[in-house]
């Protein structure tokens, strides 16, 4: 059986992956807006700068960037994000995109990574 001090643990356990991921889904920022222009620099990294600011940025952001979410061109899921954004730029259709909470890819602390995104 297991005992009783076990449970307890485990359901400690349970009870914080929950709030992780509740703290997580919150933390992102996220976008609803038409793109204003799409930076790739000579490493592949970017960024889409929207017509407003991301909502609900994470304190890791650069303000100057606050309109900005970055992605990686040299991935898959970069160019993805680099060919609907300049679709949706030459057409003017809005995006609604969301951020990942982090910012690792534009070197460093300075733009919010994207994390998915749809055009609307």
């Amino acid at each position: 059986m297991i005992s009783a001090n076990i449970k307890i643990n485990i359901g400690r356990f349970v009870l914080a992956l929950i709030a992780l991921h509740f703290s997580y889904a919150y933390a992102q920022g996220n976008v609803s807006g038409t793109v204003i222009s799409v930076r790739v620099d000579q490493d592949g990294k970017g960024m889409v700068v929207f017509d407003k600011p991301v909502n609900n940025s994470p304190g890791c952001i650069n303000p100057a960037y606050k309109s900005a979410l970055a992605f990686d061109a040299s991935t898959a899921g970069g160019k993805a994000i680099m060919a609907m954004a300049l679709t949706a730029k030459n057409t003017g259709q809005i995006i609604g995109a969301y951020g990942s909470g982090a910012c690792s890819i534009y070197y460093g602390n300075n733009v919010e990574d994207w994390y998915y995104g749809n055009v609307n």
